[in-house]
């Protein structure tokens, strides 16, 4: 083999196999993320035949975590956080130090260290948030509160795992012999908690300014591919920067990147350009720990697998849904934060792997954690099946009751049923038009693409900045609960993009759009737009076409 193309070889196998197994496993009505795991374990070095590079494929893994969190971060505001931080602080840690203290007491009865059952007890506490994401992502849950709060407690549990990798030298140095005393430990600690603080605070205030002046001068090049190349820049410079200047890891600077991009105003139009990347190398992530799956492993030490993965798919779940419970928050809510957060991921992978290189636990202790991660990342997909039928056998105890905060997801689940009209375009005709739909009842949701006209906007009108042709844009304004869509704007290639892109999120809205010549309605006409208004007075007759079509429908919003 060419000792070139070896990287080449090795995702032309890895993404032919991924894509096997996962239609196999669309089949057969499984996630996708176990074929993905299987073609990894595939062209991993403990399964005959060809083997990848796995060094290259842990870089590759690395830029997936990147893009991964970033998209986490955009959609989860800093108000998220502050709002869930009554569950999510108090779940993380007790959680954590729960299944600590078992996988402890485990380890140590099997003749290991306390040292090293503590470290393994913390890698085996924190769950991943890149399979956590995917699989709320799948279950169309992520942007909802119980999808908030298992995110909120990802990322407090992956700011512990820092704090505590950033201290293993320190934890080394004393098992070796080196004393410190108290002071100077505790003040490595506030020092590392400074540095965090400072960089937060930093990225909120002119990262902020600076990285929505650079976005919005960008955007005003009207050049995607300018958009995107810069947006991506800026994501692996936060996320390396993070890393290099504060200490933090990787995964943390890129989701908090994206919590930075997501304050601004082209944040949809990012997460539209970002998303196909994310997805590609998501793959390459979970091929990466198909890779490292021993079965060996689990034979060689069968008892000590039995006890963590007990922990992992027992404990950390019964732990969860209790301390979820005990806070008043609905059994559904419990029941999902418990099956999210039984799993372990990238981070046990990081702090087992500096563990090891630091001689704070054995080698097959790193074999072992990854055994149980595929198998928790494995099972984890089937577990959520399970959730409605322990809800409903739960509800059969008269004293679970549900909870004030189911209302809360009633109401966010109702404010969606309103009649939405999706505009594109807010010149002059876009303006009329608007009106027209608040007049007659119905919610507009505005698709802009001059970013002076977005951050100009009224803030009593919705309204995105972003590429109407671009199907992610068209699911962020609610295209899929809109009743009518509305386009605009004039040219004609980018009506028939979006006409497309929208017929495919909700083949039943109903469309009206503008044309500048009447050569190009048998176009249109062949995807089923019916409303066409040519451009010869085309304010007038496109607002009087609103008006009719609008009026014809006898609902109202809601109170």
């Amino acid at each position: 083999m060419h000792p070139n193309l070896l990287i080449v070889i090795s995702l032309t196998i890895g993404f032919t196999l991924a894509s096997l197994f996962a239609y196999v496993m669309q089949c057969l009505r499984l996630p996708s993320i176990l074929g993905y795991l299987l073609a990894g374990y595939m062209i991993g070095p403990y399964f005959p035949g060809f083997v990848a590079d796995h060094n290259v494929a842990d870089q590759l893994a690395e830029i997936g975590v990147i893009l991964m969190l970033f998209g986490v971060g955009l959609h989860f505001k800093i108000e998220d956080l502050v709002r869930v931080k009554n569950i999510a602080i108090p779940g993380a840690v007790g959680q954590t130090l729960i299944a600590t203290i078992f996988t402890t007491i485990i380890v140590y009865n099997l003749g290991w260290s306390v040292q090293a059952g503590i470290i393994i007890g913390l890698c085996v506490g924190v769950a991943s948030t890149v399979v956590l994401v995917r699989l709320l992502t799948d279950k169309k849950i992520l942007n909802t509160p119980k999808g908030h709060i298992a995110v909120g407690w990802l990322v407090v549990e992956d700011i512990f795992t820092v704090i505590i990798l950033l201290l293993l030298p320190t934890v080394a140095a004393l098992s070796s012999g080196v004393t410190f005393s108290i002071v100077s430990v505790g003040g490595e600690i506030l020092f590392l908690a400074t540095k965090f603080c400072v960089l937060v605070l930093f990225m909120f205030t002119w990262g902020h300014k600076c990285i929505d002046y650079i976005l919005t001068n960008i955007a005003r090049m009207r050049s995607q591919e300018l958009f995107t190349l810069t947006l991506i820049a800026l994501v692996f410079l936060i996320a390396t920067g993070s890393s290099v200047v504060f200490g933090t890891s990787i995964a943390l600077g890129a989701f908090i990147a994206g919590m930075v991009v997501g304050k601004t105003t082209l944040k949809h139009q990012a997460a539209a350009n970002a998303l196909p990347l994310k997805d590609i190398f998501a793959v390459i992530f979970f091929l990466s720990v198909g890779m490292l799956f021993n079965p060996v492993a689990m034979v060689s030490h069968f008892t000590l697998f039995i006890g963590i993965i007990s922990v992992i798919l027992i404990v950390k779940p019964v732990v969860a849904y209790l301390i979820t419970v005990f806070l008043g928050y609905s059994l559904n809510t419990a029941l999902t934060i418990a099956i999210s957060l039984a799993q372990i991921g990238e981070f046990s992978f990081i702090l087992a792997e500096e563990a090891m290189n630091l001689k704070l636990i054995p080698d097959e202790g790193f074999d072992i954690l990854v055994a149980c991660a595929l198998i928790s990342i494995s099972i984890n997909p089937l577990l959520f099946l399970m959730i409605k039928p322990l809800e409903s056998f739960i509800h059969k105890f008269t004293f679970f009751k549900k909870t004030e905060n189911e209302s809360f997801e009633k109401i966010v689940e109702h404010n969606k049923m309103l009649l939405k009209v999706l505009i594109v375009g807010y010149g002059p005709i876009g303006k009329a038009v608007t009106k027209i739909a608040l007049d007659s009842g119905f919610v507009p949701i505005i698709i802009e693409q001059n970013i002076d006209t977005v951050s100009n906007m009224e803030e009593q009108h919705k309204i995105l900045y972003g590429d109407s042709t671009d199907y992610n844009i068209l699911k962020d304004a609610l295209i899929e609960k809109a009743n009518y869509l509305l386009i605009t704007i004039p040219e004609i290639t980018k009506i028939v993009k979006t006409v497309h892109a929208a017929r495919h999120a909700n083949p039943n809205i109903q469309i009206i759009t503008r044309l500048q010549y009447i050569i190009e309605k048998p176009l249109l006409d062949e995807l089923g737009v019916k409303y066409v208004c040519t451009e010869s007075e085309a304010l007038k007759a496109f607002t009087s076409l609103t008006r009719q079509l609008l009026d014809s429908n006898n609902h109202r919003a809601p109170d």
